[in-house]
């Protein structure tokens, strides 16, 4: 069983038994979709507007997404490279299926989203990490992933605003990896954009295609409506890249789930025609849920709160509780991130995830998406076990 499953398993068993679960290892926002994408599923079933689309996607839905790419990242793609999924999970796996041979090496920047290497693993090929450093703010330093590089490398993976950690990559990082890859023409780029609208940082939200349009022959972009639109449970991914990829893409996809849900793309369409007010407000209530967690937490030794420019998760480093226990209940030592969160678990009742599942031990993922009350609530208990530790 894996930590994340453990810990949820534990979870569940003690809602069963009625204890109020705070669940900060969540992967989604509180907030319900836009009222008029609600309105428009609602108008589709009604109707009976629900038959088969089109196994890449409706064209009136690829149309609006290639509208506004051009208008996010001034990049421009037809409707033909264009797909919609179940999820952005489908887009990455459609790719990496129809292109990796047996033994291709993709390369993954660590932390990183827990399917990236398990996908890969799936398709026949060989995961291979860039371990970026927490002192460096997780930054992608070119010259150790220049090393990774070989022959048989066929993907880099790239995630920003990144979960588990929250940052967003710099231009200037960016710049860097763009002068880095131009000199290996062979190797195919993922950027997964899915909390592109949820980016508090300073700088204009970009992405490596559209810092450097001649990286778009080789480039896939993958986004969706879970994160920004709160559409989780709706399932719509979409990815944009060379027509020679995506019309591979599609095949598979045909012969797996064949097209996206009918009634989520309708909605998905009202979506991409909500103002840019829409993402603020919610960005303005995720600043300062931040807030609310950095402010409770942050007298806690070795904690550190730097990296959270998006998303909505926070990343600390757990090494100074690390061979402590609980003060008055038992010997049980805190020997990893697994056994503080599954502690914590047992004794608070906050759920967490430990770092080691993203490819980076001795931290935790603590998610911020959760409404006010229960956040104050959480970090109460995160404090009160912490400080128990001796």
């Amino acid at each position: 069983m894996s930590k994340t499953a453990e810990i949820a398993d534990l979870a569940l068993s003690l809602k069963e038994k009625g204890h109020k679960v705070i669940n900060m290892a969540s992967g989604e926002l509180s907030f319900k979709p836009a009222s008029e994408v609600r309105r428009e599923a609602c108008r589709v079933i009604n109707k009976g507007e629900t038959l088969y689309t089109q196994v890449a996607g409706k064209i009136e839905l690829k149309k609006l997404i290639s509208k506004k790419l051009k208008k996010d990242l001034n990049v421009d793609y037809k409707t033909n490279e264009i797909i919609v999924s179940n999820g952005g999970k489908q887009v990455i796996f459609n790719a990496l299926q129809c292109t990796i041979n047996r033994g291709d090496e993709v390369i993954i920047v660590s932390p990183y989203w827990v399917s990236y290497p398990e996908i890969v693993k799936l398709c026949g090929g060989k995961p291979k990490v860039l371990y970026a450093k927490r002192e460096a703010g997780f930054s992608i330093d070119t010259k150790k992933l220049e090393k990774l590089i070989t022959s048989k490398t066929k993907w880099l993976i790239l995630n920003s605003p990144n979960n588990p950690t929250g940052i967003v990559y710099s231009f200037e990082n960016l710049k860097k990896l763009v002068c880095l890859l131009t000199k290996y023409p062979n190797i195919w780029i993922l950027s997964d954009d899915i909390y592109e609208k949820l980016n508090f940082s300073s700088e204009r939200y970009t992405n490596i295609v559209s810092l450097e349009k001649k990286l778009k022959g080789r480039s896939l972009l993958v986004n969706g409506f879970s994160k920004g639109y709160c559409m989780t449970g709706w399932r719509l991914g979409y990815g944009a890249g060379p027509k020679m990829l995506i019309d591979e893409m599609t095949k598979i996809q045909s012969q797996s789930t064949s097209a996206a849900n009918t009634i989520a793309q309708n909605a998905a369409i009202k979506a991409l025609q909500l103002d840019e007010a829409y993402f603020d407000t919610i960005k303005t209530s995720l600043v300062k849920r931040r807030a609310i967690v950095t402010s409770a937490l942050s007298d806690l030794q070795s904690f550190g709160f730097n990296f959270s420019q998006g998303a909505f998760y926070l990343f600390p480093s757990i090494k100074h509780f690390l061979g402590k226990k609980v003060k008055g209940k038992g010997k049980e030592v805190i020997l990893d991130d697994t056994s503080f969160c599954l502690q914590l678990l047992s004794l608070k009742h906050v759920a967490l995830v430990p770092g080691s599942s993203f490819g980076n031990k001795d931290s935790i993922r603590i998610s911020y998406a959760l409404s006010e009350k229960d956040l104050r609530l959480g970090c109460k208990r995160i404090k009160e076990f912490c400080e128990r530790l001796v």
